[in-house]
């Protein structure tokens, strides 16, 4: 993967003030056979002309259908592309472009299938993270711990991740709101996907700390997909770590 092709998406509601500046800063950080996306979920405000602005590609929902559509539509993109890996980037401009390469060398030089950033390895997040935020964050990485066996993801709510072309084509998931993010990471960890993590400080604009996508809306809903997924798993099954090891090695038995 010397030539790594990267699809960046980035999904976007009402963010008219930051999806321009965001882009052209994309724009720096890719190469000849990279391509970057915007999918517009229903924006009612200029979103959709300051994208446009910018000469990408736009996709845009008549109306608001939630994170988890904006994030199945790249998806749907990225399948019937000739990209090897889907990198998504939420388009508050809270995740900093310079990062992407973090991402494209784990996937050259580590083979990684699934890549998701940490906002935790640096003190950064102690003072700049909304409190709603570090809480969420804290039961999400507790309950995939709990949960699933010892899964563990640093920081499972951030949505700065990227998905080799496996994955992309064995993810099944439903949820369209919020919630599909923690949804797509138990279903990859349940086939068996190795996980990368990247180290990265989010940018927040003074008052707007919060997504525009229906984050606390969202988030009472991850109880439930990883009850959900914990019935899938069905840990009580594993007798021993040998055999989960077998279990999580069918990663290239996929059907």
């Amino acid at each position: 993967m010397a030539n790594l092709r990267l699809l960046v998406v980035c999904p976007s509601f009402n963010e008219e003030k930051h999806i321009g500046p965001l882009l052209k800063q994309i724009k720096k950080h890719l190469n000849l056979n990279d391509e970057l996306i915007v999918i517009n979920d229903g924006s009612t405000d200029a979103t959709l002309d300051e994208a446009m602005k910018e000469n990408v590609r736009v996709i845009s929902h008549s109306r608001n259908l939630g994170k988890g559509e904006a994030i199945k539509t790249g998806f749907k993109y990225f399948s019937k592309s000739k990209h090897d890996v889907i990198l998504f980037m939420d388009g508050d401009g809270q995740h900093n472009p310079l990062d992407i390469k973090k991402f494209r060398n784990c996937f050259v030089k580590e083979q990684a299938d699934v890549v998701i950033a940490s906002r935790f390895r640096t003190q950064a997040w102690i003072h700049n993270m909304p409190f709603s935020r570090k809480l969420s964050n804290m039961l999400s990485r507790f309950g995939l711990w709990i949960l699933f066996n010892g899964f563990y993801v640093e920081d499972p709510q951030n949505g700065f991740r990227a998905y080799n072309r496996e994955v992309a084509n064995h993810l099944q998931f439903y949820s369209n709101g919020y919630e599909a993010e923690t949804e797509i990471l138990i279903d990859a960890y349940l086939k068996g996907f190795d996980f990368k993590v990247v180290s990265i400080e989010s940018i927040y604009h003074g008052h707007e700390r919060t997504s525009k996508f229906s984050l606390l809306m969202d988030t009472w809903k991850i109880p439930g997909i990883m009850i959900k997924g914990f019935f899938k798993f069905k840990p009580w099954t594993l007798r021993s770590i040998n055999s989960k090891l077998q279990y999580r090695a069918s990663k290239y038995k996929i059907h």
